[in-house]
């Protein structure tokens, strides 16, 4: 009996499936193994990480409060500072009246005390040169 290659018999056919089955039920049994050796890893990093997020969500809104809250004392600093700046120019401007009015009275009283000794000292003689007759 002649045999024809393009044909294949029950039992090779039966052989190869049986070892494609067997073939695919190990790499079903790898990667189940690697699916449940993942979740064990997995499974945990994603509880962590959903805190992560939350934890920076709350981060994120604290740091938005923290800066408003340090723009808003910024800008009392800045207006205390300016209002201390116009308080110092007016004690300034005080100070400078003071010495002015001090000078004036020093010199006022030096010219009354020291006109006075003149007036003692060489009143007489003066009087002959400016009132003489």
């Amino acid at each position: 009996m002649e045999r024809r290659e393009d044909f294949v018999t029950h039992k090779e056919l039966y052989e190869h499936t049986d070892r494609i089955k067997r073939e695919l039920q190990r790499d079903i049994s790898v990667v189940s193994q690697n699916v449940s050796n993942l979740e064990k890893v997995v499974l945990p990093m994603v509880v962590s990480l959903e805190a992560i997020k939350e934890n920076t969500g709350e981060m994120t809104s604290t740091m938005k409060e923290f800066v408003k809250e340090q723009k808003e004392h910024r800008e009392k600093l800045h207006t205390h500072d300016i209002s201390i700046n116009e308080l110092q120019r007016d004690d300034d401007v005080k100070v400078e009246k003071e010495k002015g009015k001090w000078n004036l009275i020093g010199i006022i009283t030096a010219s009354v005390v020291g006109g006075g000794w003149i007036m003692d000292t060489f009143g007489s003689a003066l009087s002959e040169i400016f009132f003489k007759r």
